[in-house]
């Protein structure tokens, strides 16, 4: 879904909520991910503005201070970016490739039964069809993807054949550049000093012009 993703064009609005909004969007997150209540402030900290970002393909991204948390299609539950689960890795239920299978993955190519039933990789659990899991890999420790499941995961593990997840993100797609942190170039940081001089001189003009009014 979002291997073509640019948010030059992808992304329709990005505006505030109301204190409303916020306050259920805070609500669901609590119901759903019980494991945040501890920290749910520090996600969406109070008198802090949520933003709600909508793409195409009827996508809505969560934002808060300046971070991309969760997303939903249309009116479904909110799901936890690669990033927010880089930081939580146990919101959702996890599945584990196997080596071969990484580069395929990173692609955004769908996530084949074999990939997960094979040595080196996992599939455990009582997990239904159309449930979100966050995929990691053989070897790795961080998440390498979140997916929804096409089939349960007995299935998968029964059939060792077919489609069994569908690859929604994963590492350096477009919704993860999207949210890659700001980093200043030199050169910027260069334009930057350059236009703060050029202020303080305006400012220094303008106390000057003053002054001579006074006089």
């Amino acid at each position: 879904m979002f291997k073509k993703f640019d948010a030059d064009t992808d992304i329709r609005s990005h505006t505030q909520v109301k204190g409303s909004v916020a306050r259920n969007i805070k609500k669901e997150v609590k119901q759903r991910y019980p494991q945040l209540n501890e920290i749910l402030d520090e996600i969406f900290p109070k008198k802090h503005p949520v933003y709600l970002m909508k793409c195409s393909q009827h996508v809505t991204v969560i934002e808060s201070r300046g971070f991309l948390w969760f997303w939903r299609i249309s009116d479904g539950p909110l799901i936890p970016t690669l990033r927010c689960l880089h930081k939580f890795p146990e919101l959702i239920p996890s599945v584990t490739v196997d080596k071969g299978a990484i580069r395929h993955v990173l692609k955004g190519s769908k996530i084949m039964s074999p990939g997960l039933t094979s040595k080196g990789g996992k599939v455990e659990g009582d997990m239904k069809k159309g449930e979100p899991v966050v995929v990691m890999a053989e070897g790795m420790k961080t998440a390498l993807a979140v997916g929804v499941l096409e089939m349960d995961a007995e299935a998968i593990r029964t059939t060792k054949k077919g489609v069994a997840i569908d690859n929604i993100l994963y590492l350096n797609d477009g919704l993860w550049q999207a949210s890659a942190p700001k980093v200043e170039t030199a050169d910027q940081k260069s334009k930057g000093k350059k236009n703060k001089k050029r202020e303080e001189d305006t400012d220094a003009g303008a106390d000057e012009l003053i002054d001579a009014d006074d006089l």
